[in-house]
């Protein structure tokens, strides 16, 4: 909505209102002296100050009280919300920021780059720079959509206000293109057949053997299942890091919820092209969720440009544990937290489309009474599993892969014949007590290990 049929629409809902109601709302928008004048003068007040053409006077502590506290808050609510669109010089007239006249307040354009989310019905750009504030128009003319990633100039006033005053691109595409853009809802999924390796060395023993055993493809829901010390964060970053270097096209977003400080400052220091979304242990468990939820939109953002899209959450159970907060039986789990997260991984999906979105999570086995619920929840959602052993942790082997519970369903899809034997072969010297570990450590790659074996 432009600013001029915002403020058309004040000036009739203002006329719809009674003297008394119009003074109270002038009392709270700022008019001086709210209680002179006509009804005419008191709606030319406060459309003075909904376009920005005049400041809004502080409330004087002098003459008498009003005879009521009511008035209309959301009114209120919509006239300095207009007020901070006009202050900005947004509008559908001017979607490419050109120069226009505004406050001597005003400092130079500021290119940003962000986030788009919305709170509470306004939109906002998560930036570097702070919240930088986003119109409708903005959001509406170029059909822009949550956890957008949004390139622009930002405008910035004296008192911290600072709004967006064009788009140069959306997502690395020129906004007039988004209209024709596909919508991640719509896209039909189909069973997961590219494969996705890991491997990047010899000594990546842990990769080696996913890739063998249980294959990673585009679009799996993957859960990296494991107790509390046996280094599912490690192996998780094994897989990001892999990926990163095999595949320059793939993106990978990684999402840490209710992370130490040091280690979400040490996977931004890891990676160069892997974006990484942090929520760290200071801050709330709203904070948390939107965190996440946020992640994964964008990650729905750059699915829906007919990419491959790998989203790696760390990790599910703190995530559950978050949407768990609200429950009045803190020792319960309810029923609602574990249908978000169901809602939330069931995103992972390979299209007719050609795009993908694969989501790797950890899930804490074990622990609590709350994370025993959560596993038994969640551990049959996931079509790929790798599973860990705090046994083999405890005795210092590395990786510590429980070869009995670590599958992906579907595998024939994704190796060919050859491997498929080997990988039961493997799990027939496992079940005989032989390491298998040993076996990945005498050859280089998994090639040489399949001539081993025959």
């Amino acid at each position: 909505m432009t600013d001029g049929r915002l403020i058309e629409e004040l000036a009739v809902r203002l006329k719809a209102k009674s003297i008394y109601d119009l003074r109270q709302v002038a009392r709270q928008v700022g008019v001086p002296r709210p209680t002179e004048g006509r009804k005419e003068r008191i709606i030319e007040e406060i459309l003075n100050i909904a376009s920005g053409n005049t400041d809004p006077a502080s409330q004087s502590a002098s003459g008498a009280p009003p005879k009521s506290a009511e008035y209309d808050k959301q009114l209120v609510v919509d006239i300095l919300r207009c007020r901070e669109i006009s202050l900005s010089s947004f509008g559908a007239e001017n979607p490419r920021g050109i120069e226009m006249q505004v406050s001597s307040a005003t400092v130079s354009d500021e290119p940003t780059e962000g986030l788009l989310y919305d709170s509470d019905g306004v939109w906002y750009l998560k930036s570097k720079a702070g919240e930088v504030y986003v119109s409708d128009s903005f959001v509406t003319k170029f059909s822009m959509r949550r956890g957008d990633y949004v390139k622009g100039a930002l405008r910035r006033k004296q008192e911290g206000l600072a709004g967006l005053v064009s788009v140069s691109s959306v997502n690395a595409v020129l906004p007039e293109r988004l209209s024709s853009r596909l919508d991640f809802e719509s896209l039909a999924p189909v069973y997961p057949v590219k494969r996705l390796s890991a491997v990047c060395g010899k000594d990546d023993i842990a990769c080696r053997m996913i890739d063998l055993l249980s294959p990673l493809a585009a679009g799996q829901r993957a859960f990296v299942v494991a107790p509390h010390g046996t280094g599912k964060t490690s192996v998780l970053k094994g897989i990001a890091k892999g990926l990163e270097q095999n595949y320059p096209e793939l993106k990978i977003i990684i999402a840490l919820i209710d992370a130490r400080p040091e280690e979400a400052a040490d996977f931004k220091r890891s990676f160069k092209r892997v974006d990484v979304i942090a929520s760290t242990m200071d801050a709330g468990v709203h904070v948390h969720i939107k965190t996440a939820e946020l992640a994964l939109e964008y990650a729905k953002r750059q699915a829906e440009l007919c990419r491959d899209v790998v989203f790696i959450l760390d990790d599910v159970t703190k995530l559950t544990r978050a949407y768990n907060s609200g429950s009045q039986l803190n020792s319960a789990l309810d029923s609602s937290a574990l249908d978000s997260v169901k809602r939330f991984i069931s995103s992972a999906r390979n299209t007719e489309a050609g795009a993908s979105l694969t989501v790797i999570s950890a899930l804490t086995e074990g622990g609590d009474a709350i994370e025993s619920a959560i596993y038994s929840g969640l551990k049959d959602f996931c079509n790929m599993r790798i599973a860990l052993s705090q046994k083999l942790a405890r005795f210092k082997v590395n990786p510590p892969i429980d070869i009995e519970n670590t599958l992906a369903f579907g595998d024939e899809r994704i190796l060919s014949h050859e491997e498929q034997c080997v990988a039961v072969k493997l799990r027939k010297i496992h079940e005989q007590g032989e390491s298998v570990i040993r076996l990945f450590e005498s050859t280089a790659t998994n090639e040489e290990l399949y001539k081993a074996l025959k």
